[in-house]
């Protein structure tokens, strides 16, 4: 059974987000507190720093989601890889983590370094504007508990996906979400999710 529900597919840019890790509401034996808006002690990507993954087809689904902290792993992408469809045309930038998904999802890669390799329909606009999008969203909130990124993550995808909609689209398109949701998850539950296995 999946854990998404829906996939992506045909053209898809991939590519990761980074936020540090936040803890907020009860104080924990052992945790220093830090004030908002520190950065992390430790310089590029650690386990400080959390990892959301994202695959958006063009003019259609987003999916989201963090498995772990820090950069992903072959393993982490692989479990990623139930939100990808078989034979897709994947744009990515340089990262060799996904050579082991793509494969064994027989899709075509692209590689897209920097913006002089990008043009009209090889480029990662879409996700980098998303990932933008993550960034405000998290600034105006103040950073967000990361055991819950996942929940979040949720909320950005739909914030995209109504860009544009008046309200009573709006309406719609979060009545015809519900409907598809196939399991109900219960506060207890999300201490069972895949989120820093």
């Amino acid at each position: 059974m999946r854990n998404v529900p829906y996939t992506v597919g045909n053209e898809v840019e991939m590519d990761e987000k980074y936020t540090p890790y936040n803890h907020k509401g009860t104080k924990i034996d052992g945790v220093e507190p830090k004030h908002r808006g520190t950065p992390a002690t430790k310089r590029g990507l650690s386990n400080q720093q959390i990892c959301i993954i994202t695959a958006i087809q063009r003019f259609t689904h987003t999916i989201a989601r963090t498995l772990n902290y820090g950069k992903p792993s072959s393993l982490d992408l692989l479990r990623f890889g139930e939100c990808l469809e078989s034979k897709s045309f994947v744009m990515l930038d340089g990262s060799n983590s996904y050579n082991e998904l793509l494969e064994s999802k027989n899709c075509t890669k692209k590689v897209l370094i920097s913006h002089e390799s990008y043009d009209k329909f090889n480029h990662l606009n879409t996700v980098n504007s998303f990932h933008k999008l993550i960034e405000e969203r998290l600034q105006k909130y103040k950073g967000v508990a990361s055991k819950y990124i996942n929940r979040y993550n949720a909320l950005f995808i739909m914030q995209r996906e109504t860009q544009g909609m008046d309200n009573t689209e709006k309406l719609q398109y979060v009545l015809l979400r519900l409907k598809n949701i196939y399991k109900i998850t219960r506060l207890k539950d999300l201490k069972n999710e895949w989120l820093f296995a």
